[in-house]
């Protein structure tokens, strides 16, 4: 593998050059294959070479998340084709070897980088065994490792050639940096490199010779050399000790082992993230998991792919070590198990939310509900996943005033064509939730221009809002139209609802906010609905690009500043005006761009709330909060907020209506202050240090010495005659 330096454009434009020049078409596909105990003597296999894939990243509300644009799976499988064994004459053999040069191990061939000093060169190696096979070939690693930590001491072999788990060989072939997913490529398909994924070192098979069996070395405790925080501070050096990033690639292939793990969240795409029992080096929350922090990485995290049907949820559980090889696919490191011991059950189950309806408070809840439209037809939004939305609103979140909907999509989905109306889908659920038993709700939203606003292809996402009519009023004014930027008059909407900044090229090709002015108890509040830029387009955690960059941290904090200004200008002209900024903001409560929203004017309710509860979404390995409330500083101090984990920690198997949990928001109105303590969840905590470290813009969370009171008026008088009566004593001493 190869990693780039930003300071190095130059050299990172050769590598990508010299690693596409050993790219070319698959011929082998739709192998199936099964493992065998015989043994031959020699057996030979065409060398295969690699074709190309497209590798997408592709999700409008979730960072990073990658998908191959070939139809088939890149995750291995067990089986591969058994070729025809030929025999070589003896002259054959005698001129094949010059062509090789012979290595004394797996670990020369791999060296200390993430390119091999081999790559190109054709090599022989032997006294190695087979630890696993898939379609595609086997992986290899020294029957006796070089000692070196800094080199892998195994390697996937691309072969045909049929061979089983213990199987010691010698293998004679071509090393080449390629890519897995290629691998899975078939005829007539099209593969684009990955603008920014590592390598995989793989030995492309010529011939392997089976020498009988060997025990499997002894797997590696992935978690006891790992790098805590950083993936890559020094991207022009190879630092396993230091860097995950180099200390990932120093395992490439090998036999690796996580001790007794817990799950810390859904499988996703065939993936689970594991914890190691025991793991005391990263603070964890309160169930268990491990919450995104400011400028660090949580790299003891571990991927292991268990494939698309296995089920499991945050605080699931092994009791026994998993083991498997290490590889690189879709841009992340992971494990592929040769050991997966049966799962238990953590027991974690989904939250109900300790804020209830009251008659002077307004509750107002954001909930994306993940590409929701009214069409069933294409499998897009099935009944069960409506009928699921709307008892989550009312079994769990208790029938909130106000709900602004993120990613509502138009009425027929992502057929695209032109329609970009959503009151049906927005309709739909309300019926839905009425149909149940729970609050008559009014649906409100402006469409946006047909494919102006991101998200998939003829869905038209946008935000909007449900609220019940018997609580709060929409303020009746003309509605904005797509276009129509939304402004104050006199301290009030001109338009209502409306888009903010529609036109602005902050907004271009994303969801635009929607302000909304609504009257609860004679006070009026301006409710603003948002999804802000994704994060598909920054660079791969794990990716070739090193340090990483957020390519699209810049726009929404842009964005950003558009809305505190709307804040800040609607206040200006009314003061008592409340503002109420919710949505998934694809950003973090520590970020950049919550700050920005924030500015002097609001408070980001995320901040006020445990430290240990704070997410509302799951995403490779660690809970974050792209979900936020801010509240006008009017009325933040009689504001109550939380998250209810309903969704982000579970499956749909576990009663998942969506990728995000809802976030609430409650506002008391009434003459006294009301109640500021934030919800506590009621989830025990594992063992551990479960404390999150403060941030430090997060005064909140820091440890605070208030002076004591209730001290009477008799003990002031007395403490006060004492001292008088000792300084007149004092006096009287220095004058004798």
């Amino acid at each position: 593998m190869k990693k780039t330096s930003k300071q190095l454009p130059v050299l990172f434009a050769t590598a990508i050059l010299l690693a596409s020049s050993v790219l070319s078409p698959i011929v082998q596909a739709n192998e199936a294959s099964s493992s065998s105990s015989e043994t031959s003597v020699t057996t030979t296999s065409e060398s295969s070479s690699v074709a190309s894939t497209t590798q997408s990243q592709s999700s409008e509300t979730t960072s990073e998340s990658s998908a191959s644009s070939t139809s088939s799976t890149n995750e291995p499988s067990s089986t591969s084709e058994e070729t025809p064994k030929t025999e070589a004459s003896s002259s054959e053999a005698r001129a094949a070897v010059s062509e090789f040069t012979e290595v004394a191990n797996i670990g020369q061939i791999q060296g200390e980088a993430h390119e091999s000093p081999y790559n190109g060169k054709k090599v022989r190696v032997s006294s190695v065994v087979v630890t696993k096979t898939d379609r595609y070939g086997f992986y290899a690693q020294d029957i006796k490792a070089d000692g070196n930590t800094k080199t892998s001491d195994a390697i996937y072999v691309v072969s045909k050639e049929k061979v089983a788990v213990g199987d010691r060989l010698t293998i004679e072939g071509e090393v080449k940096e390629g890519y897995m997913e290629s691998l899975s490529v078939r005829p007539g398909q099209t593969f684009r490199k990955p603008t920014d994924s590592l390598t995989v070192t793989q030995l492309f098979a010529s011939k392997v010779t089976k020498n009988g069996t060997a025990a499997l070395p002894e797997s590696v405790n992935i978690s006891e050399r790992m790098p805590k925080d950083i993936v890559d501070n020094t991207p022009t050096v190879y630092d396993p000790e230091h860097d995950a990033l180099d200390y990932w690639e120093s395992l490439e292939g090998m036999l690796t082992t996580v001790k007794k793990p817990h799950v810390l969240g859904p499988q996703y795409r065939g993936d689970i993230y594991l914890l190691p029992a025991g793991y005391q080096e990263l603070p964890l929350n309160n169930i268990g998991g491990v919450n995104l922090r400011l400028n660090v990485q949580n790299t003891a995290t571990i991927p292991v792919y268990v494939g698309n049907k296995f089920v499991a949820k945050a605080k699931d559980y092994f009791n026994e070590d998993v083991v498997g090889v290490v590889s690189y696919r879709s841009k992340v490191f992971k494990l592929e198990p040769t050991q997966l011991p049966a799962l238990q059950d953590g027991g974690l189950q989904r939250e109900v939310s300790k804020l209830y309806p009251s008659e002077d408070k307004l509750t107002i809840a954001s909930y994306n509900i993940e590409n929701f439209s009214a069409n069933n037809a294409t499998g897009e939004t099935p009944d069960a996943k409506v009928e699921k939305i709307a008892k989550s609103f009312i079994n769990e979140i208790h029938s909130p005033d106000i709900i602004t909907l993120i990613e509502v999509q138009d009425n027929n989905g992502s057929v695209n064509d032109g329609t970009v109306s959503g009151v049906e889908s927005g309709e739909k659920l309300a019926a839905k939730i009425k149909q149940l038993g729970g609050k008559e709700y009014k649906y409100v939203e402006v469409a946006p221009v047909d494919g102006a606003d991101g998200g998939k292809p003829g869905s038209n996402i946008r935000v909007a809002f449900l609220y019940n009519p018997q609580r709060v009023k929409l303020v009746e004014r003309e509605a904005g139209s797509s276009t129509e930027a939304a402004t104050f008059k006199d301290g009030h909407l001109v338009k209502n609802p409306a888009r903010i900044a529609p036109a602005n090229p902050v907004f271009e090709k994303v969801r635009k906010s929607l302000a909304a002015e609504f009257e609860f108890k004679g006070e009026r509040i301006v409710v603003i609905a948002n999804h802000l830029k994704s994060k598909l387009g920054d660079d791969a955690v794990y990716g070739s690009k090193q340090p990483a960059v957020q390519n699209t941290l810049a726009q929404r904090i842009e964005q950003a500043k558009l809305l505190n200004a709307f804040v800040k200008e609607g206040l200006k002209q009314n003061p008592n005006l409340k503002f109420v900024l919710t949505g998934d903001f694809n950003d973090f409560e520590f970020s950049e761009t919550a700050k920005a929203v924030a500015g002097n004017e609001l408070v980001n309710m995320m901040l006020n709330h445990d430290a240990a509860d704070r997410y509302s979404y799951f995403y490779r390995g660690s809970n974050q909060s792209l979900d936020n409330i801010f509240i006008s500083k009017n009325i933040a101090d009689k504001t109550v907020f939380s998250p209810v984990h309903i969704n982000a920690s579970f499956m749909e198997e576990h009663g998942r209506a969506s990728d995000h949990d809802p976030v609430i928001a409650q506002l008391d109105f009434s003459q006294k202050k009301g109640n500021t303590t934030p919800t506590q969840s009621t989830e025990p905590k594992p063992s551990g240090d479960t404390t999150m470290p403060p941030n430090k813009d997060d005064k909140l969370t820091k440890k605070r010495i208030l002076p004591s009171t209730g001290t009477t008026g008799a003990e002031v008088v007395v403490v006060g005659i004492v001292i008088l009566n000792a300084t007149l004593l004092w006096r009287k001493k220095v004058a004798d």
